[in-house]
């Protein structure tokens, strides 16, 4: 089967790790990249040999040897890196989260619909092999009932208003940054909105949330979701039934998953991989194109639409 030719735009730190884990990829080859400035693309180039470097985005979007891009640009830009994409017929892989707010989301999810174009969010940890086993946990009945869902996602970080992180007009703020990751596993498990959602949230001074504790109250269960700048956390989900306990460390990276009944362990399961896990998404999308899908069934378009939902009605009550 031929290879999947992938170019990549921007040259930061996830950039770089995608590039690193696309080498895991047996049906990808890594073709092209490019930045604003030719001389980080080059030196891009160099450093994960790869054979073409482009100074501009447009020109990559116009290179016939491209079959997919993986957009690692800013939040902000990613409407518009996308919509480039798909317009230049590109299939696309967007880092999360796919826009900034809901209208964003819509009117590229159209954008996919007109050029018959693939999309997807870059939610790299819902292809992870830990967190497919967890849910084959708890599709089997081995926590019972689902109850409870605690997930968390925080580290210290230094208020500068200088940094993306912290810039309104970049995206900033913890929710959109790895809030987004408590909401979409909390998603995953549940498969449903909750009926009510409270928020207690702390912003930084330039107006950007930077600590943020969601509770998602389903009725039958409740989901505590906490994303923050301001502290270190534990950073595990824990998906909890009547019958049992799933405990995922690290979640969003998640490399095992531990099964408990009470205090007892049950099941360990690891998958002892040697890459940071960028490429079970990026396997996923090179499937997708070959068979000529136009979303994926794992992480399809309407679960971006709902996470922006769920972002925009958290956002109103902080």
């Amino acid at each position: 089967m031929n290879q999947v030719r992938w170019g990549i735009i921007s040259t930061g730190n996830i950039a770089s790790q995608f590039a690193s884990d696309l080498k895991f990829v047996g049906s990808a080859e890594l073709m092209a990249v490019a930045s604003r400035n030719l001389e980080r693309a080059e030196n891009f180039a160099s450093r994960h040999k790869i054979q073409k470097a482009y100074g501009s985005y447009e020109a990559l979007f116009e290179d016939d040897d491209v079959d997919v891009v993986y957009i690692a640009t800013p939040h902000n830009f990613h409407f518009d890196n996308a919509s480039g994409a798909l317009n230049s017929g590109k299939a696309v892989l967007c880092e999360k989260p796919l826009c900034v707010n809901v209208k964003e989301t819509r009117e590229l999810i159209e954008i996919a619909g007109t050029t018959n174009g693939f999309l997807m969010e870059a939610m790299w940890t819902y292809f992870l092999p830990a967190v497919q086993k967890a849910r084959e946990w708890v599709s089997s009945g081995a926590i019972g009932g689902l109850k409870r869902i605690v997930a968390e996602f925080g580290f210290y970080t230094a208020f500068d208003p200088r940094s993306r992180i912290y810039d309104p007009n970049l995206g900033g703020g913890s929710l959109l940054d790895i809030g987004i990751y408590p909401i979409a596993i909390a998603w995953l498990f549940t498969g449903k909105d909750p009926v009510e959602i409270h928020v207690a949230g702390k912003t930084a001074q330039t107006g950007v949330d930077d600590d943020v504790t969601m509770i998602f109250d389903y009725g039958d269960m409740v989901a505590n979701l906490t994303c923050s700048f301001r502290c270190d956390l534990y950073n595990h989900a824990m998906i909890i039934g009547d019958k049992g306990m799933i405990v995922l460390p690290r979640f969003w990276v998640a490399r095992e998953c531990k099964l408990f009944r009470g205090s007892q362990l049950i099941e360990h399961f690891r998958d002892n991989r040697k890459s940071i896990g960028l490429n079970f998404e990026a396997e996923a999308v090179c499937r997708h194109f070959q068979r000529g899908d136009r979303e994926s069934e794992i992480m399809p378009l309407a679960n971006s639409l709902k996470f922006q939902e769920y972002i925009a009605g958290v956002m109103d009550l902080v």
